[in-house]
């Protein structure tokens, strides 16, 4: 799952500088570069989801114990952590081929021989199984959603070859919020429009970040025949960039005013996310300067955080004013 922007992170060479990386001996140090445990944004973009969804519902059931909020949190985390980690490997796996002839990637684990495909195989197998286990402390629906992310995490790297839209694909990150939405006993289909609303405003937040990563590769990708959105579009980028942009805030905006939320959440969620993600497109000159990682992190971290705030101070001034 996302599992995906995921799959556009820079990797490190190898012998790489990273203080994580250097946590792990010789022998696990491909692996970990093979989950990507040292991009930090992948792990952002795949968990704030899930943190925005439990605020999301807890503006609907106001109701709802702090120590339920609490563990859901964590169970989510731990979820989305080896996910993220699988979706990577299972990227890696898949693309090898591809990733040898790109600059940008063609120092990663498999392509360089570090981890051989059969090695990689048993050990995506293996994250997928470790995240999935924590499934069993939630509803039975949400291993329904699970599977659907699943799915479409093992789709995306196919998907790269045979349209030009396989960032759609990454929408199934949106799938975090009627996930959590059932771990917390309520019921999507009771708030559909609101529910919609902000499963789209995930797909196109991720989207729009993915996208942003594709312009590092344009002109390698269209030599080797990887499709996405980027080479389609790349005559008209920023227009594309932008109206995803708008979009996603306009979506975060109904799906609050749904709820009934007021002042507070459209300040600081609908404006931390308008401002955050203006910068974040004009930082990275939509993927065209030469410090797109860093910014993004920055700003998605920064943005994800004036998400569930504007979600936390809404539901303290109902619940105590």
């Amino acid at each position: 799952m996302p599992a995906k922007i995921l799959a556009r992170e820079v990797s490190t060479a190898a012998n790489p500088q990273s203080r994580i990386l250097n946590l792990f001996s010789p022998s696990l140090l491909p692996y970990a570069e093979l989950s990507r445990i040292h991009r930090l944004l992948g792990f952002y973009l795949n968990t704030s989801p899930y943190f925005v969804g439990i605020a999301f519902s807890a503006s609907i059931a106001s109701d709802l114990p702090a120590s339920i909020l609490l563990n859901r949190l964590a169970i989510f985390s731990i979820w989305s952590f080896f996910l993220r980690c699988a979706g990577c490997a299972w990227n890696d796996l898949i693309d090898s081929d591809l990733d040898s002839q790109i600059a940008r990637t063609k120092s990663r684990p498999i392509p360089r021989g570090a981890v051989s495909k059969w090695n990689a195989a048993i050990f995506t197998f293996t994250l997928f199984v470790c995240g999935s286990s924590v499934l069993l402390f939630l509803p039975w629906q949400c291993a329904i959603e699970a599977g659907i992310k699943i799915f479409f995490a093992l789709l995306y790297p196919f998907s790269k070859r045979f349209t030009n839209y396989p960032q759609v694909t990454l929408a199934n990150i949106g799938w975090a919020i009627p996930m959590t939405m059932h771990s917390l006993g309520v019921d999507p289909f009771d708030h559909l429009l609101p529910t919609v609303c902000m499963f789209l405003f995930i797909a196109t937040v991720i989207i729009t970040v993915d996208v942003v990563y594709a312009c590092q590769d344009i002109e390698e990708d269209i030599k080797v025949g990887v499709k996405s959105m980027a080479v389609r579009f790349r005559n008209c980028i920023p227009t594309l960039a932008y109206s995803l942009f708008y979009m996603s805030t306009a979506l975060l905006a109904m799906a609050g005013g749904l709820i009934g939320l007021g002042i507070p959440f459209f300040v600081i969620s609908v404006g931390g996310h308008f401002f955050g993600f203006k910068g974040l497109l004009k930082a990275t000159q939509i993927g065209r300067s030469s410090g797109v990682e860093k910014s993004a992190k920055a700003y998605c971290f920064l943005s994800s955080i004036f998400w569930v705030l504007g979600f936390a101070v809404e539901n303290y001034f109902s619940t105590f004013a």
